[in-house]
């Protein structure tokens, strides 16, 4: 008898944790679906919450949603004011990693005899949870700076990182003339817009000194 008692809660909480983890899922899935809009969009945080926040509405006022994955999700048998408690606060904890993201101090890569030397940092949030990076090289015989690869993954660009990035970089290394690689044509307009208000002469040159 007593474990016949014991068994009915025990059901109850699995129940409350599927349809938890299928909320999870359908705000998770309304965020992707906005992610994969910023390519074309471009949307600042500000923007790209409210776009999420549409798109989570959307499938909240759906019978069904399918995610891949998972079997067909009935809105009507999960809590959706949880479902706006979760954006919420995963909203506000992207918003406080923009907001507070620091660069971490520069690592040398290579230590060789040329007149070059290479580095790298990241931005972060948090001790271990990196937002994107920056590899660099410079020549101090020549007062040159080559940017060699900025990354950060989709879901962190076009939140001013890269900006905050490069000055960093600036910074560190100051009265540098910088250049970047080829395969930054594709991001050609925000190198231009940066260079427009960037304290360093940047130059579109695609050949730095003799010493890299």
């Amino acid at each position: 008898m007593r474990d016949a008692v014991t068994a009915v809660p025990q059901h109850d909480d699995i129940e409350r944790r599927v349809r938890r983890a299928a909320m999870q899922v359908i705000v998770r899935e309304a965020f992707q679906q906005t992610l994969a809009e910023q390519d074309d969009e471009h949307r600042r945080p500000a923007e790209f919450a409210e776009a999420w926040k549409s798109r989570l509405a959307a499938l909240l006022e759906q019978e069904t949603v399918e995610v891949p994955g998972w079997s067909k999700i009935t809105i009507a048998d999960l809590d959706t004011d949880l479902g706006w408690n979760l954006y919420a606060a995963v909203n506000h904890a992207r918003s406080e990693a923009i907001a507070c993201a620091v660069a971490t101090p520069s690592r040398p890569l290579r230590v060789t005899d040329a007149q070059t030397s290479s580095y790298e940092f990241s931005i972060t949030a948090g001790e271990e949870h990196s937002l994107g990076r920056v590899r660099y090289e410079i020549c101090e015989v020549c007062s040159v700076g080559l940017l060699l690869k900025i990354s950060f993954s989709l879901e962190w660009q076009f939140c001013g990182l890269g900006t905050r990035a490069l000055r960093q970089m600036e910074t560190r290394h100051p009265n540098l003339t910088w250049y970047t690689t080829g395969q930054y044509a594709h991001a050609k307009g925000f190198y231009e817009r940066y260079r427009h208000s960037s304290h360093s002469p940047w130059t579109e040159k695609q050949r730095p000194c003799p010493h890299f």
